[in-house]
């Protein structure tokens, strides 16, 4: 168990607290050391340097149990896949492990992404699906001490296999607790066999800063659950409805449109298809499908609807 009294805790210089009075979070100016089952731990103290997070150092759960360290230097942490450096650790509230970050410098005009990523490291990976070696930002762990998902460095690139055969992942992949692969994030459009015919699978807009949630899912079984694509799908029902559904714009961060894509997801004998204006459910047995590829940047959802070229 990793309960540290609030009282042992040295040299706090602000902390917040839960509703009920609890320890919820604090900041240290002294040495503390946490002795844990996975390495001995010491959170941030000293003077903050040009790549330090300025936020909570220590925080709780609010049983008292640690939530997360911020470690004064990268820590060796011991894990059920071998030994990895931590700048950042967190706990769920039995005190097992939760995830473990090797590197949490603060990106700003101070300190680039690039600078960090100079500082990065390579690890060797086994896994029933594949060997690797990559950078990484983080793991994250079941309570037990398995691997739930691996968050891949911006610019890394793998190949495993599948469900759905061998493919080029980015960002990561999340697990089921048996090791099998529940989703992962396709690098590039990955032609994906599904119960309405062959479609690629890919979402170019996908957040690369977590592995839990993946546009490529699976069931336990292997069997795909889910997925997003810029290809086009005409659908017609047994009473002669038909409709074309593809990629819309919308306004974008970076640019001025960026293509949305459509999220399918499988059930049994169904599809459910979201073209990020609307949401339409089909019963396959009683639909016929056509996938086709194309270029979607003449669809628009900019609202000026005198210009629009397809929103149905």
């Amino acid at each position: 168990m990793l309960t540290v009294e609030t009282s042992d805790i040295k040299g706090i210089t602000s902390f917040t607290t839960y509703d009920g009075g609890e320890l919820n979070e604090c900041k240290l100016k002294d040495y503390n050391l946490i002795i844990t089952k996975y390495g001995d731990f010491v959170p941030q103290y000293g003077n903050p340097g040009v790549r330090t997070k300025q936020l909570k150092v220590l925080s709780f759960h609010k049983n008292g149990e640690i939530k997360s360290i911020s470690l004064e230097q990268q820590t060796e942490v011991s894990t059920s896949i071998g030994i990895f450096p931590a700048e950042l650790v967190t706990f769920f509230e039995d005190g097992s492990i939760n995830s473990l970050f090797p590197l949490n410098g603060q990106i700003s005009g101070f300190w680039s992404e690039e600078e960090e990523g100079a500082l990065a490291q390579k690890y060797d990976f086994s896994f029933p699906f594949g060997n690797f070696s990559a950078k990484i930002i983080g793991l994250r762990f079941y309570p037990d001490g398995k691997v739930r998902s691996l968050i891949l460095w911006p610019t890394e690139r793998i190949t495993i296999d599948t469900p759905a055969g061998k493919i080029p992942v980015r960002t990561g992949f999340k697990l089921f607790e048996d090791d099998s692969i529940e989703s992962v994030e396709p690098a590039v459009p990955v032609p994906v066999e599904t119960p309405i015919g062959l479609i690629n699978a890919y979402d170019a807009n996908a957040l690369g800063i977590d592995a839990d949630k993946n546009s490529l899912s699976f069931g336990i079984n292997g069997r795909l659950t889910s997925l997003a694509t810029f290809d086009i799908i005409m659908a017609r029902k047994s009473n002669g409805e038909k409709k074309v559904i593809f990629p819309k714009l919308k306004p974008g961060l970076m640019e001025e449109y960026e293509r949305v894509p459509i999220k399918l997801l499988f059930g049994d004998d169904t599809v459910t298809i979201d073209d990020g204006m609307k949401v339409t459910n089909y019963r396959i047995s009683e639909s016929m499908f056509k996938i086709t590829g194309g270029d979607y940047k003449e669809a628009t959802t900019c609202g000026d609807c005198s210009k629009c070229k397809g929103c149905m």
